[in-house]
């Protein structure tokens, strides 16, 4: 029987190959006998994004759990990933199943697993999950299930969460892309009615995704890209497959660094908003956080990649801004887990305080607490024992300099990261996909090129 397995945020697979009806019934069975172990009987709500299938994954999941005892709550349409995560508090619910791969190719579908207050299940509880997997589970006698709109409360909550009436009035003319994810046309129907105008691309339902991964980074927003500079928009925001990440995009038609995403957003919840709380990084993000967190004594807690520990935290601390390096953000007062949408209308808000000018807004950042530059390159299809081979050799025989960058630290904390004078050097295996992970960081991109340039030979020389 084909394995199931939770990596960062959920279990993954090609559909029809190794995600099929009889492994999700499996998944959810086994999510059925955790919960039974703690409860007789719970309450789980189930969501679905725009996906092949995704509504039919959705349905046999439900009947799975209610056929365990279990009270389940369907969606009504798609949604969101975070409004799922917001409806377990409005529902007052035990679990959350949601229908997605995020911002996986086409190809994939996905099992995430969401805990109270809207979190991602944590490894402890998906390795239980994982142990209670069985090799067959029969399909129940098909039952009526009880369906509800999730969407409304969210779209509600995000609309009270920023000064909605002041960023429709600010006149912004912005493009957003949807990436033909669960995004859909939500950021232009929220802001319509006043000055601001946003023209919505890839909003239909498309389970290929217009032939892009459904992920906001560089080499997959030229549509957006293109639209920004066609409209003559100020920016350009992109969500991903569940919409749960943000990518931006400059008034020029550049794209702009996660980084940078970051740097503005607490620039704006601090300074502007007047807002309090420590940041919580990934071992991948950028150095600019550090140094203002430095100038404005903000404690700064770093986790392993995986927003779920993001949120493990967030739950247990004081906690402002939450963010990783791959356009995953989440913020006090709202969820323990990212949200793309509420990322792109607080950077609304910030460049309405700063000019409205992206360009501008990240140069006077960079000018006061940078430079850095970051980069990120994939490695696809390197065999697990050739990763293991390269990340040993790192951590037990780090080098003197990387790329003509002295060492000065060693960090095993996910993956193998090389501290250097004024940037860093990660290697990491993905958690979701079968790829090593290249990060970089430094003050000169010309120095980032070089690093993970650097970062490929290494793996080149274990092969």
């Amino acid at each position: 029987m084909e394995p199931i397995r939770f990596g960062t945020d959920g279990w993954r697979a090609k559909i029809a190959d190794t995600y099929t009806h009889a492994n999700v019934r499996r998944a959810a069975a086994a999510l059925g006998g955790v919960l039974k172990s703690k409860k007789d009987s719970c309450l789980v709500l189930v969501g679905y994004d725009p996906r092949f299938g995704s509504e039919h994954f959705a349905e046999t999941a439900a009947q799975i759990l209610v056929s365990q005892g279990h009270q389940v709550i369907v969606a009504t349409r798609m949604l969101p990933t975070p409004a799922l995560s917001l409806a377990l508090g409005q529902y007052n619910a035990d679990a959350g199943v949601m229908i997605t791969a995020s911002h996986n190719s086409g190809e994939y579908n996905g099992f995430k697993i969401k805990l109270p207050p809207g979190v991602s299940a944590p490894n402890e509880f998906t390795k239980e999950v994982e142990s209670r997997l069985f090799n067959v589970v029969e399909a129940p006698p098909p039952v009526d299930i009880t369906r509800s709109d999730f969407l409304s409360h969210y779209l509600t909550t995000l609309g009270k969460r920023v000064n909605l009436p002041a960023l429709k009035k600010a006149g912004f003319n912005i493009v957003a892309d949807a990436m033909h994810g669960a995004a859909s046309n939500h950021l232009e129907k929220l802001l319509a009615g006043g000055k601001t105008k946003v023209v919505t691309i890839a909003a239909n339902r498309d389970a290929w995704f217009g032939g892009r991964h459904p992920e906001p980074i560089d080499k997959y927003l030229a549509p957006l890209k293109k639209a920004v500079k066609d409209h003559k928009a100020q920016a350009g925001f992109a969500t991903d497959g569940d919409a749960d990440r943000v990518g931006l995009v400059d008034e020029k038609g550049h794209f702009v660094d996660v980084h940078k995403l970051h740097a503005l957003l607490l620039y704006h919840l601090w300074k502007n908003k007047g807002e309090r709380g420590a940041v919580v990084k990934t071992v991948s993000g950028t150095l600019m956080i550090d140094r203002m967190a430095e100038a404005w004594k903000i404690p700064v807690k770093v986790t392993p990649i995986g927003f779920k520990y993001i949120g493990n935290v967030m739950m247990r601390e004081d906690v402002l801004l939450g963010v990783e390096e791959s356009g995953g953000i989440a913020f006090k007062g709202h969820l323990p887990e990212r949200d793309g949408l509420l990322s792109a209308l607080l950077i609304l808000e910030a460049l309405a305080g700063m000019g409205k000018s992206v360009t501008k807004a990240v140069a006077r950042l960079q000018k006061e607490f940078g430079p850095y530059y970051s980069d990120r390159t994939d490695l696809e299809n390197v065999p697990s024992d050739l990763q293991a081979k390269v990340l040993e050799g790192l951590k037990t025989s780090p080098p003197e300099n990387a790329a003509g960058l002295k060492v000065t630290g060693v960090d095993s904390m996910d993956g193998v990261k090389l501290k250097l004078e004024n940037g860093w050097l990660l290697v990491r295996p993905s958690g979701t996909e079968p790829l090593l992970r290249l990060y970089a960081e430094a003050d000169d991109p010309k120095k980032v090129k070089e690093l993970l340039k650097y970062a490929e030979t290494l793996v080149d020389q274990h092969r």
